[in-house]
């Protein structure tokens, strides 16, 4: 059952209307006219509302401008442009010319162009994708990965950012390019724990390409986007030049971006898409008219519901995934969203089903982050119902609390490709414990949330109506899941920890810094008091003295591996989208120097085994050698762990 917007404050307006056909006015004798009278009331008060949301939010967190759309009753309501397109320039935001990078916001865009596609039994989603590719998928224990896999984030893929920015558009592939030479590894079974997947999507937009035997941008062009009259969008790479020259600037912490010039992506259906406000209206139409705009049907009937249907949950109890939008709930009102961030942009949708409301936002700035969830909640909370509030009380010990304490991490990481280290310290971590009263408490950074069981592994947030779940592998608690999230959270143990991996560097550091600096200050120290030149190597103490030979292949590995690791990291630092993404030659060259420091380190090794063996070395010097040689191998260890020993792509 469907309803229109019943803001408390837009109540008011509407009232008023009401009562004046009540009492009779002349306006009451049409019928239709009160009707009329309070339709607008409420689109003008719901525009009131935006504008003061909106400007509010560019104030406080200093963003340029913002592009918004806002439908209701099937019809467009708020098209509007706020701030400027360009602070240089002061140009305004145009909602019918100014297109904004709405990043992952394009997912739900490719996401309808397929399910038009399965409305017309053209494609099957619960079939294996392969059928429908023309590039390989990595194979993992022979299971098969499907286009509902894909699109509901669930396919078993690691997440790099292999193929993702590309800072010279003359270093842009095809798609196709990217999916067949540069793959990504899948690490888990299909259709069980969800984790959002930028190349998952990549290929599921190959299968619309593949389908239309065009390259992907024409085939969503001509699928989607020209039928629904949204010409001002695109997701050409560079952008047409009609699009690029009224684009807003996007202002992020790597650069500004004029004219379409930002850094571009390899993985075109993830986030590629440049869209004017007026064309997400358009959109917003399509979702909430079931594929009606302008009187015509651009979208096979059935399309709409389908994609809202919900596709994929961690948990019966807790909100999922639609094809291609995120499933959350504001009290018992279903909601649908998906959220777009880059590196100068931020974009997010809200589509409301059961009210006929959508909600389109994007700003230039990164820091539209926080100023959407202002836009948005402030939006929401009031056009929907106030959600009721209940008392939770916790009754007792919950379920299996001693199994449940502990951390757990995003399982939206990298496996095997070199920005694994990056990928894991950036990924969320949560912290669980329980309170003496039996209430579960959840740390993320700096939140604090407390929850209560209200079924076996089950639990609701106190003071709102989110909820979580953990799941198990094996008979063991292993997944926490959270409602409004496709991505699981994995517990923490062992050499996951990355305490125990700062233990290690530690170690290895001190280790190896015992023989560059003790090594040395000892010979110093020996031939100063007691003339022995054989603790200082010169050349003829280098040729003939086994033990000396024997430090300086151990430091010589030692130096390699600190100098190329330190020259990897100043490269990062330098070109951090070009190395993450597609690292150049200059950057895989420095794993000659961390693949030769592991050679020397298995000499080292060789030679410590070796020494235990003959009469030349002392007690002492036999165990400092031992432990600097296995400072070594644990260093390796770590670099071989972060895939920072070989070259990217080797393995």
């Amino acid at each position: 059952m469907r309803h229109s917007p019943s803001r408390r404050r837009f109540l008011a307006g509407t009232g008023v209307a009401c009562t004046a056909a009540l009492a009779g006015s002349p306006a009451a004798a049409s019928g239709a006219l009160p009707s009329t009278a309070a339709n607008e009331q409420l689109e003008s008060d719901i525009e009131r509302l935006v504008d003061e949301l909106v400007e509010t939010s560019l104030d406080e967190h200093d963003v340029p401008g913002a592009s918004v759309a806002v439908v209701s009753d099937g019809s467009e309501i708020v098209t509007k442009g706020y701030g400027v397109a360009d602070r240089e320039t002061d140009t305004p935001v145009d909602p019918d010319a100014t297109a904004f990078r709405i990043g992952s916001v394009s997912k739900p865009v490719v996401a309808t162009a397929l399910m038009d596609l399965v409305e017309r039994n053209e494609i099957d989603p619960k079939s294996d994708v392969s059928y429908y590719l023309d590039v390989p998928i990595d194979e993992y224990e022979n299971e098969s990965v499907s286009l509902t896999d894909l699109v509901t984030h669930r396919g078993g893929f690691e997440a790099t950012n292999r193929g993702m920015w590309v800072p010279n558009e003359d270093d842009l592939r095809s798609l196709e390019s990217y999916l067949r030479n540069d793959p990504q590894d899948r690490v888990r079974t299909p259709d069980r724990i969800g984790s959002y997947s930028n190349f998952g999507y990549a290929l599921a937009g190959q299968v619309l390409a593949a389908h239309a035997d065009e390259p992907f941008d024409r085939a969503i062009d001509e699928s989607l986007l020209q039928p629904a009259g949204m010409s001002g969008s695109s997701f050409r790479q560079p952008l047409p030049d009609s699009t690029a020259e009224t684009h807003a600037t996007g202002y992020g912490s790597t650069g500004t971006y004029r004219r379409g010039k930002f850094p571009l992506l390899g993985l075109r259906p993830a986030g590629s898409m440049s869209a004017t406000a007026d064309d997400m209206g358009r959109f917003l139409k399509l979702q909430l008219n079931d594929g009606v705009l302008d009187g015509e049907q651009v979208l096979e009937q059935g399309t709409i519901d389908a994609m809202h249907e919900q596709w994929a949950t961690h948990h019966d109890r807790l909100s999922g995934m639609a094809f291609g939008l995120i499933e959350e709930f504001h009290g018992d009102v279903r909601t649908l969203w998906h959220n777009g961030a880059t590196l100068s942009f931020y974009s997010h949708l809200v589509v409301v089903p059961e009210y006929d409301f959508g909600l389109f936002l994007s700003f230039n700035s990164p820091a539209g982050s926080a100023a959407a969830s202002d836009v948005v909640d402030g939006v929401l909370d009031e056009v929907l119902p106030t959600p009721e509030t209940t008392s939770l009380i916790p009754d007792g010990s919950p379920t299996r609390a001693d199994e449940i304490t502990g951390t757990y991490r995003s399982v939206q990481r990298s496996h095997t490709w070199h920005d694994r280290v990056t990928s894991a310290l950036n990924a969320a971590t949560i912290d669980v414990r329980f309170d003496e009263d039996g209430t579960l408490v959840t740390e993320q950074g700096a939140t604090t949330d407390r929850w209560v069981e209200i079924e076996p592994l089950v639990f609701e947030r106190i003071g709102g109506s989110r909820r979580i779940a953990f799941g198990e592998e094996d008979g063991e608690i292993q997944y926490l899941f959270r409602g409004g999230s496709p991505t699981a959270f994995a517990r923490v143990e062992g050499l996951d920890q990355l305490a125990v991996h700062g233990v290690l560097a530690v170690v290895t550091v001190l280790g190896t810094m015992s023989a560059i600096i003790g090594w040395p200050a000892s010979a110093l120290y020996r031939r100063i008091w007691t003339d022995d030149e054989s603790e200082f190597p010169g050349l003829k103490t280098v040729v003939t003295h086994d033990i000396v030979r024997s430090k300086l292949v151990a430091v010589g590995s030692i130096g390699i591996l600190f100098a190329s690791v330190f020259l990897i990291v100043v490269h990062f630092f330098t070109t951090p989208l070009l190395v993450l993404s597609d690292p150049p030659a200059t950057f895989r060259v420095l794993f000659v120097g961390t693949s030769l420091g592991a050679i020397g380190t298995i000499a080292t090794a060789g030679i410590a085994g070796y020494s235990w063996t003959t009469r030349n070395w002392s007690v002492s010097e036999l165990i400092h050698y031992a432990v600097v040689t296995a400072s070594l191998i644990v260093g390796c260890w770590l670099l071989w762990y972060w895939n920072l020993l070989i070259p990217p792509g080797v393995v």
